[in-house]
């Protein structure tokens, strides 16, 4: 069974009952954000398109998504900026709300424990053009073509797969560990976070959650985005551990960073955004946003002080020699106490 439930305490949010019903209801259109709870243990709030496209706020020379938190995400908001290579038939085509519903009432998993939030974006970040995930919220980029659902049940349960790394098996934790070894991706060299993309290990995980339980729509024959390992269902004792590590008691994660970049891609400069959690703000310790090649090799440190809650650095293009770096994709990454965010920069000349 599936309940709806409308979120109150905020002037910002519009207040509702949703009551979803069983399979083949009709198209629900969410006025504003809204929680449901499911069956597999999931809940998650769901912001819709329309809704975030009335909270598009401009200052100046930049466009950017109010979120009911505050944070501001940079937006693209004209498909013949740029940065979009592809136009498609000249606009955004964001994710359905009942394709991601359908998406998320699919999950086979007995167990999920999770709280997410999805943002169905009406426009691409413009630090970030694809569909991505930051802890547990899903930020479902649209795409320049009408989104066929068995495409929107892939993405969606793609990115839960990343939101289930989080939040039972962090970066660090045994079971990370324990799955890589099971997995035969412990060769660092070759399996590594900033290896392309079908070689980084989160991917692989987000890709063997949406087999094992993305449902029939994003099951796409078993198949992953790297062919040369063993495709999920004859690894064995996988699904087993993606069952046992979240039914296992969930160990404290670290607060999370916020963090984006405006503008990106960038020519001349580019500033970073920071944005520290209460729990990092608020204590005497240090904070570093450093800048990497794609290598992994230092290009520039931008900041190393104190935690200041919400703070900008200027990255100016350029090394710690004063060089001027070449046109290529970097890595702001933001350190503070146990926590890290990395943001990607792209430098275009």
């Amino acid at each position: 069974m599936e309940i709806g439930i409308p979120k109150t305490g905020s002037s910002k949010v519009l207040l509702g009952t949703l009551w979803l019903a069983l399979a083949g209801s009709p198209s629900i259109v969410l006025a504003g954000p809204e929680a449901v709870a499911l069956a597999n243990g999931l809940s998650a709030t769901l912001y819709p398109a329309d809704y975030l496209r009335d909270r598009v706020v401009t200052t100046g020379d930049e466009t950017a998504i109010e979120l009911d938190d505050d944070r501001l995400i940079p937006v693209i908001v004209d498909i013949n900026d740029p940065s979009i290579a592809n136009k498609g038939d000249g606009e955004f085509h964001p994710f359905s709300t009942d394709d991601v519903l359908a998406t998320l009432r699919a999950l086979d998993h007995r167990s999920l424990r999770m709280s997410i939030r999805v943002y169905l974006l009406p426009y691409p970040r413009r630090s970030l053009l694809v569909s991505s995930t930051s802890g547990g919220e899903l930020f479902l980029s649209p795409h320049v073509l009408s989104i066929d659902p068995s495409v929107a049940a892939y993405i969606v349960a793609h990115e839960l797969g990343h939101a289930f790394h989080n939040r039972f098996m962090p970066d660090g934790s045994p079971a990370w560990e324990e799955y890589r070894a099971l997995r035969g991706i412990t060769d660092t060299a070759r399996f590594h976070d900033r290896a392309s993309h079908a070689y980084r290990p989160k991917e692989i995980l987000a890709e063997d959650f949406r087999v094992f339980f993305g449902g029939e729509s994003a099951y796409f024959g078993g198949y992953v985005e790297n062919p040369e390992i063993a495709r999920p269902e004859t690894v064995a004792g996988l699904e087993n551990f993606f069952l046992r590590v979240a039914a296992e008691p969930v160990a404290p994660r670290a607060p999370r960073i916020f963090a984006t970049s405006f503008p990106n891609p960038f020519n001349p400069a580019t500033e970073v955004r920071v944005s520290l959690p209460d729990e990092l703000a608020g204590k005497d310790q240090r904070v570093s946003v450093r800048v990497y090649s794609v290598t992994g090799a230092l290009v520039r440190d931008l900041y190393d002080g104190r935690a200041m809650g919400d703070f900008a650095v200027r990255w100016d293009g350029t090394d710690n020699r004063g060089n001027r770096v070449a046109s290529a994709t970097y890595y702001a990454a933001v350190i503070a106490g146990g926590s890290k965010e990395t943001v990607k920069l792209v430098l275009l000349k």
